[in-house]
């Protein structure tokens, strides 16, 4: 995979810098950072799923460090739901709506650094157990004491910092787990660890990993690279100062934009195709 060197050495050829007198590498790594970012912002869901365990009367979640946009919100304690976006100016509207009201939640927003849903506050806190032994990395089956609440009978437990995934469930075992969900860690959990329900889901766009040396790999795909190198050039003549070709490389460079833009958009449409039918799939068998 290309390296954030070998990018730049393209891009002061395209310059007209190859012995890296204006575009140096500590400047072109600055710019390559820039032009992730951008491309994460604008076209690539970089995506990562982040799980929550509900509290009564709790409607405030921090984000992850790493979120740039939320993409989703499922809601799975009364059912599974998708939460509808509502934009943060609108959202005093949505609750003065519904004063004091709990339940489920219909909406969500996103306000200094918080996901906040509403405007009904969460009634019930997520269903809870505790291991019953020593439930070791890789196990597949998980026995619990009795649980308070109830258990779905498929899902997504939190035990310690690791998700589990499971497909069934009886009064004393969950079975058919998947360790380690979610970017978390399979590991051992002792007797008598507390095991919570999620019931809150989000998937996100995530910041993409910050090129530190020109010997690290941008985290956006090979096939994608161009885009970096084009967003580059344009930074570069602005920094020069010559506002006419910053201009000419920026044109070239949007209609690069718009066209990854119509690439990805198809392939999101596909992907997201798949997951509708896999979540209507889960639908016919949840409950």
């Amino acid at each position: 995979m290309a390296t954030a060197g070998s990018l730049i050495v393209a891009i002061q050829k395209l310059f007209g810098d190859p012995d890296g007198n204006f575009v140096t590498a500590t400047t072109g790594v600055d710019w390559l950072n820039r032009a992730q970012r951008r491309f994460c912002n604008n076209l690539w869901a970089l995506d990562e799923i982040k799980d929550y365990v509900i509290t009564s009367g709790v409607k405030e979640y921090d984000l992850p460090t790493n979120c740039i946009i939320p993409e989703s919100l499922m809601w799975y304690q009364s059912g599974v739901r998708r939460l509808m976006y509502s934009p943060p100016d609108m959202w005093s509207d949505i609750e003065e709506a519904s004063p004091n009201s709990t339940g489920s939640p219909e909406t969500y927003t996103v306000i200094r650094g918080q996901l906040v849903i509403g405007p009904q506050i969460p009634g019930t806190t997520s269903a809870t157990s505790t291991a019953s032994g020593e439930f070791a990395t890789a196990a597949a089956t998980f026995g619990l004491t009795a649980a308070s609440g109830t258990l779905r009978s498929r899902g997504y437990v939190k035990c310690g910092t690791e998700i589990i995934e499971y497909s069934g469930i009886t009064s004393t075992t969950l079975t058919g787990c998947l360790r380690g969900r979610h970017g978390t860690t399979d590991v051992t959990h002792a007797s008598q660890a507390s095991v919570f329900q999620v019931d809150l889901q989000m998937r996100y766009r995530k910041v993409p990993t910050e090129l530190a040396t020109t010997t690290d790999s941008p985290s956006i795909p090979e096939a994608y690279h161009d885009y970096l190198e084009k967003y580059v050039l344009y930074l570069a003549w602005l920094a020069r100062g010559d506002s006419s070709k910053a201009q000419v490389a920026y044109n070239e460079f949007d209609s690069y934009e718009k066209e990854a833009k119509r690439s990805i958009g198809r392939r999101s449409k596909d992907g997201l195709l798949k997951i509708k039918e896999r979540v209507n799939q889960r639908r016919r068998v949840w409950w």
